[in-house]
């Protein structure tokens, strides 16, 4: 009895992290479902042998992974996922997304495997093991491989793959975003709410090739103060699970300084999820003074995209009605991290119009955002609001600054919480 009471303590205190690196790891929520219920059954049969009760985390993900392995060799005769298994975006949220993944989309199918492996950093002599040829073959192949790839592209985009996507920096960081926030009209609308599947996190779809920006427009008085660009340069793999790195660059408009990689992190995105892999934390030149940090989602206290109470599955793409409750200018929700629908507008930015969906999401009592995406799944812009408790404490604003924002700032009221809006976020993909 006592072995039992032990072992399920230890297990409550892990489970969140080794039902992540299942679910991260398999290809559907119900296949992950059934190999962590193999791997409790073993991690249970096996307790007693473990001595140092300490080593009880490592030891039982080596357990999850080697049940995740034995489901792939049952399933595809071998420990290594296929490639052709891993759910890619589908076509109709990125239409116009000329991504090496498309590409190899339309080559012969063992060209394009050759290729993902290559990818993925497979050595030659592991593919040629893998597919059981030679590896002279291999290498003849993966020449022919390449050459099809080149057929394909465009004269842009061989240009860019040859030089690693490494993105040239710009000699007007701005991007194009005006220096004063352009016109802004939202309007309700009447049309029903449409179910949108949705990809992007910080104004990027986590798929290789992909790059966009954001302009950053501070209140009260709506001056651009930040140019952020993020793109996804590679391919990464981060403990056994696929995924792709996505870095940010920001401009700070006032400073007149571009800070590269300001941000680096690892998503992984299938048909039902998008997922954080970990983070490279002061890894840009303007944090010299600090240690270079990372951090996984291996770690319980990870800050993962999360869907409510749920911190394993990843937040869900399809963004479904879900209103909370509001009485009069005031907004009641019963969890934080959950996407509360607000209806659907027409946002004018500029000259151009969107049909859009609105959705809040509330972040532990402090911080606020509103969500607008279009009906393609794209995010237009955002708002955001920070809790005034949060602003009166903060010791990054002047006296002057929070005096101006506590009494000239648009105003929220959530779960009787008063918010103010900082900034909006428009997205390069709405000029």
């Amino acid at each position: 009895m006592e072995q039992k009471v032990s072992f399920e303590m230890l297990l409550a205190q892990h489970r969140i992290v080794v039902e992540r690196y299942i679910n991260f790891r398999l290809p559907t929520r119900f296949d992950a479902d059934d190999v962590i219920q193999e791997t409790y059954y073993a991690a249970y049969l096996g307790y007693e042998k473990l001595r140092k009760k300490d080593l009880f985390k490592p030891w039982i993900l080596a357990i999850a992974k080697n049940q995740c392995n034995l489901w792939f060799r049952k399933k595809y005769g071998s420990d290594v996922i296929s490639l052709d298994t891993v759910p890619e975006m589908v076509d109709s949220i990125m239409p116009e997304d000329n991504s090496v993944w498309d590409i190899l989309g339309r080559l012969p199918r063992e060209s394009a495997q050759l290729l993902r492996l290559t990818i993925q950093g497979y050595k030659q002599s592991e593919i040629a093991q893998r597919m059981g040829i030679p590896i002279g073959t291999v290498k003849s192949r993966l020449h022919y491989a390449k050459k099809q790839f080149r057929s394909i592209c465009t004269s842009e985009q061989i240009s860019m793959f040859e030089k690693g996507r490494k993105l040239m920096p710009k000699k007007d960081y701005t991007c194009g975003f005006p220096a004063e926030m352009p016109v802004l009209v939202i309007k309700g609308s009447n049309r029903p709410f449409p179910e949108v599947k949705c990809a992007e996190e910080s104004f990027i779809i986590p798929i290789i090739g992909n790059k966009n920006s954001e302009g950053t427009y501070r209140y009260p008085n709506k001056k651009l103060a930040l140019v952020s660009t993020c793109y996804v340069p590679k391919a990464t793999v981060i403990h056994g699970v696929s995924g792709v790195k996505v870095c940010r660059d920001t401009y700070n408009v006032k400073a007149g300084k571009l800070y590269k990689n300001e941000c680096v992190w690892f998503s992984q995105l299938t048909d039902e999820y998008i997922r954080d892999l970990g983070t490279i934390a002061c890894d840009s030149d303007a944090d010299d003074d600090y240690p270079t940090a990372i951090y996984t989602f291996l770690e319980e206290d990870y800050d993962v995209a999360v869907n409510g109470n749920d911190r394993v599955h990843g937040r869900p793409l399809l963004i479904k009605e879900n209103p909370p409750k509001v009485v009069g200018d005031k907004i009641f929700v019963d969890e934080y991290n959950i996407r509360y629908t607000m209806g659907t507008f027409d946002v004018t930015i500029g000259d151009r119009t969107f049909e859009t969906i609105k959705f809040i999401n509330v972040q532990n009592n402090t911080l606020v955002t509103e969500n607008y995406v279009d009906i393609s799944g794209r995010l237009v812009f955002l708002r955001w609001y920070e809790s005034v408790a949060c602003i009166e404490q903060t010791e990054w604003y002047t006296d002057e600054w929070k005096q101006s924002i506590l009494h000239q700032n648009p105003k929220l009221i959530v779960n009787d919480r008063e918010y103010r809006l900082l900034e909006d976020r428009i997205s390069e993909y709405a000029l």
